[in-house]
């Protein structure tokens, strides 16, 4: 019997399972390597589930052909046999993790009574150093999840921890794989209300000890699942020289779990293209009983479905207030709506969309002009009336209403400069008109993205360098702030990329670059990074936690993220896992809609009007908030990026337009368009993608490496190429025109080339 095994984690680093003859079974430790031997850093003699019940120490492993190592054992208390459980450890050299999947089968439950924490997946660093809280503590970088608001409420995002040892110069990753582990719903543990990923210290035995991993608040009594529960984690750990900071952890934590995400997506039965959901919710949202009512002086957009919204109802009662929301005027709804609608209606226009862009535009102009006169002695939501009034410029100058660009740009230097110098860039969740000053609690950091991304486009429009120089202030302060501190409205976050992204580009400045990174990994904690089990019937992975910590995801914030994100990629070399996200939002996304949910769900007659959130196991009720009319406006970003000119029906081909948010630029709107192409399939194939027919294709090319091209045909309307398993390409459509809705000819075309990233 082989009493040693060892796997490889990195090029320094390894786990080792050594037997205990005492134990009759094996248990782990982490090592690193010295200059003439390898050193422990960890525990020794440590189980793959921590618990009474649980304390897995393997009692057989077994080498298989792949170099995996095949674990079982069998779990006993007191009164005799508790369950048997067998799984594999692997260990992946081209990432560095280390993966555990674990599977336990017998008895159908037992009784967890413990008065311990658990079951818990850590890893034991070790006891506590001396003087720990003096100076080992100033000196670590940890990273906890999920992400937090105000030093306190937990969402239910991104599942995965990082510790860094300074004294050792040793680090431990920790990601798990939520999707596998339903053994939380099936106890009646809500999860994430319970549970965090992140670092423990524990003083019941002097001196303590620290651990790091999947740990509980305290401990639960419930029935617990045995046949087919499932342990599924990775360890990866690391040695570095150089302490990193808390931001380049952030980095380094959330790429290394890029290699997590799935490649399989699970398309809805009643999935569509994007582009006829698009045209069907324009099509709804021209219904007057349903999204739109009358004030006695015009019509008015309203924010949900029949202005039902249950958790807003619930929510102002309990404040003692009342809202009605099928009488209230739904101007956010009409400006969260009205750029993309614009956008698609110039791109393809129908009767349906161009006559709502019509008459969201007519309520606009109603409802707009009261918004910038009545301002004095109200307090405003700042996220809301930064963002509100960045969209509506946006749309106003794709429509070419100076009008409107001039008054709203007023605005902006009577309103929004000032309050943002006021408060050093770091802006509150609420201000007050005209003090320009924090109202009441809580801050919302991120706006500083949405405050930078608006002021680089005033910079690009006027030419005037000082809204340069507020994008470039409000961007460094994002760099800077503590890193658990970024997190509220998501999209906000997606709009510091797009913010640090255009900063890099314009200047040069290669510390727009680090920013960059920083911020999209920021914005990636706020990814559901799991499909949740308690919910069958529909998917999440890749959709975004709407706001910390609102604990659902929200389909507004899903794709404006998404979009966003995608909008920076042009000319970049994307990770394949964040590729990976974006074609599970792809997807996933349209489990927002009634039509591709169970009857149940529906909330109207109306099933291409997105429901705003989809249940979580630590918030499960599906709908509460309503059917958002307000973010029904995505459904027409989601048809630009995923389904516009260049298309695929194909679930493993993440077609991406790379331009949704540069159409107002007349030589985009009608030049070269981009595209990312990424395949997830399991086997190449020929991948072919339709042109849409208002488009002609003067010529398909890419990149600027020729000896890496490969070759390409157009044949009436339809693209195609070979595509290898995992591999991402560009593709440029040069010449477009049309963009107008003008039908111009196809032609047959081959030979053009196409480059591999």
């Amino acid at each position: 019997m082989e009493r040693r095994y060892v796997l490889q984690s990195g090029e320094k680093t390894r786990l080792v399972f050594e037997y205990d003859e005492r134990e009759k079974s094996y248990g782990y430790h982490l090592e690193k390597a010295g200059e003439d031997r390898w050193h422990r850093l960890t525990e020794p003699f440590q189980p793959l589930v921590q618990g009474k019940y649980f304390g897995l120490y393997p009692e057989k492993i077994a080498l298989s052909a792949c170099g995996d190592l095949e674990v079982s054992g069998t779990k006993n208390d007191a009164d005799g046999f508790l369950y048997d459980w067998q799984g594999t450890v692997s260990a992946d050299s081209a990432t560095g993790w280390i993966r555990f999947d674990i599977t336990l089968s017998g008895a159908s439950a037992f009784t967890l009574d413990s008065n311990r924490t658990e079951p818990e997946i850590t890893v034991n660093l070790g006891t506590l150093p001396p003087y720990e809280r003096g100076d080992h503590v100033w000196f670590k970088t940890n990273i906890d999840n999920p992400t937090e608001w105000n030093n306190e409420a937990r969402g239910n995002d991104f599942p995965a921890c990082y510790y860094y040892d300074s004294y050792q110069k040793f680090g431990v990753m920790m990601f798990f794989d939520m999707s596998s582990m339903g053994w939380m719903a099936k106890a009646g543990i809500p999860r994430f209300l319970q549970y965090r990923c992140g670092l423990r210290r524990e003083y019941a035995r002097p001196p303590g000890r620290l651990s790091l991993g999947l740990v509980a608040d305290g401990p639960f009594q419930t029935e617990f699942p045995v046949e087919g529960t499932r342990f599924s984690y990775g360890i990866r750990s690391f040695t570095q020289e150089t302490p990193p900071t808390e931001q380049s952890a952030v980095v380094d934590l959330v790429e290394a779990c890029l290699d997590w995400v799935p490649g399989a997506v699970e398309p809805p039965a009643n999935a569509g293209r994007w582009s006829v959901f698009a045209d069907r919710c324009a099509e709804e949202l021209m219904n007057e009983e349903a999204c739109w009512n009358n004030n006695g002086a015009y019509d008015m957009l309203i924010p949900y479905v029949n202005g039902v919204s249950p958790a807003w109802e619930e929510s102002f009662a309990a404040k003692g207030l009342t809202v009605d929301f099928r009488n209230h005027p739904g101007l956010d709804a009409a400006l969260m709506m009205i750029h993309p609608l614009a956008q698609i209606a110039r791109a393809f226009p129908t009767s349906a969309n161009a006559r709502l862009r019509d008459k969201v535009w007519t309520f606009i102009r109603h409802a707009g002009e009261d918004m910038l006169l009545n301002q004095n002695d109200r307090v405003w939501g700042t996220w809301q009336y930064i963002y509100l009034l960045e969209e509506w410029w946006r749309a106003a100058r794709l429509d070419q209403d100076r009008a409107s660009c001039s008054r709203i740009e007023e605005e902006v230097e009577r309103v929004i400069i000032p309050l943002a110098r006021n408060c050093g860039y770091l802006f509150p969740l609420s201000f007050r008109v005209p003090e320009l000053k924090k109202h009441g609690n809580g801050d919302a950091y991120p706006i500083a993205g949405a405050y930078a991304y608006f002021m680089y486009l005033l910079y690009k429009a006027k030419g005037d360098a000082v809204y340069l120089e507020e994008a470039e202030h409000a961007i460094r302060v994002l760099m800077h702030a503590p890193v658990n501190s970024l997190h509220q409205e998501s999209h906000l976050l997606a709009m510091a990329v797009q913010a640090a992204d255009c900063l890099q580009r314009e200047t040069g400045d290669t510390v727009y670059e680090e920013i960059y990174r920083y911020l999209l990994a920021q914005n990636l904690r706020m990814v559901y990074w799991y499909n949740d089990p308690s919910f069958p019937d529909y998917r999440i992975w890749g959709m975004f936690q709407a706001c910390t910590p609102m604990l659902y995801p929200a389909f507004f914030e899903n794709v404006e993220c998404a979009a966003r994100i995608a909008s920076t990629l042009k000319g970049r070399k994307a990770h394949a896992g964040l590729l990976r996200i974006l074609n599970q939002a792809r997807i996933n996304n349209l489990y927002c809609f009634p039509q591709c949910l169970p009857e149940r769900y529906r909330l109207s007659d109306l099933a291409y009007i997105p429901l705003e959130n989809l249940g979580t196991l630590e918030d499960d009720k599906t709908g509460y908030a309503g059917q958002e009319i307000y973010g029904a406006g995505q459904t027409f970003r989601a048809a630009l990026l995923w389904d516009g000119i260049l298309r695929s029906e194909d679930p493993n081909v993440c077609l991406m337009s790379l331009d949704v948010y540069e159409w107002e630029d007349e030589a985009v709107a009608s030049g070269t368009k981009s595209f990312l192409v990424h395949y997830s399939g399991e086997k190449g194939q020929v991948c072919s993608m339709d042109i849409a027919t208002s488009f002609r294709a003067a010529r398909c090319y890419s990149g600027n490496a020729p000896a890496e091209a490969k070759p390409v045909q157009i044949v009436e309307g339809r693209l195609f190429v070979d595509l290898l398993p995992g591999e991402t390409v560009t593709i440029e459509i040069d010449g477009v025109n049309g963009h107008d809705g003008t039908q111009l000819p196809l032609q047959d075309q081959a030979g053009y080339r196409l480059q591999r990233l």
